[in-house]
């Protein structure tokens, strides 16, 4: 599975009760996505996307904690020059949410669910 650390990263806005004044933020530095349903040879494809945060341990990833999702649907030249290199993807949808992929690091994440 592979995640694009995002630069601006996501920041959601949390408060303890609606009389509380002070704002706290909950941010995530990463992204990835699972194709929903990918049919092939289909001009668009419906991703689940994650927002979050990767865990490591001895260098390598070994977790993520998902701070926010959504669906993402890429069509046209977005899907057309997806091929095998999935980090093609993760710029795509970053750049449709307003961010961007500025590397692109790769692990093993057991029983993350989408």
């Amino acid at each position: 599975m592979i995640f694009g650390q995002i630069d601006p990263a996501i920041a959601l806005a949390q408060q303890t009760d609606l009389f509380d004044q002070t704002t706290n933020y909950i941010t995530g530095s990463y992204v990835t996505a699972v194709a929903n349903q990918y049919a092939l040879g289909t001009n668009e494809v419906n991703f689940r996307v994650m927002y979050g945060n990767c865990t490591y341990t001895s260098g390598s990833i070994t977790g993520f904690e998902t701070v926010y999702a959504t669906n993402v649907v890429l069509s046209g030249d977005d899907i057309a020059t997806w091929g095998e290199d999935d980090s093609v993807i993760l710029d795509a949808i970053a750049a449709e949410q307003g961010t961007e992929v500025i590397a692109i690091v790769s692990g093993s994440v057991n029983g993350m669910f989408f």
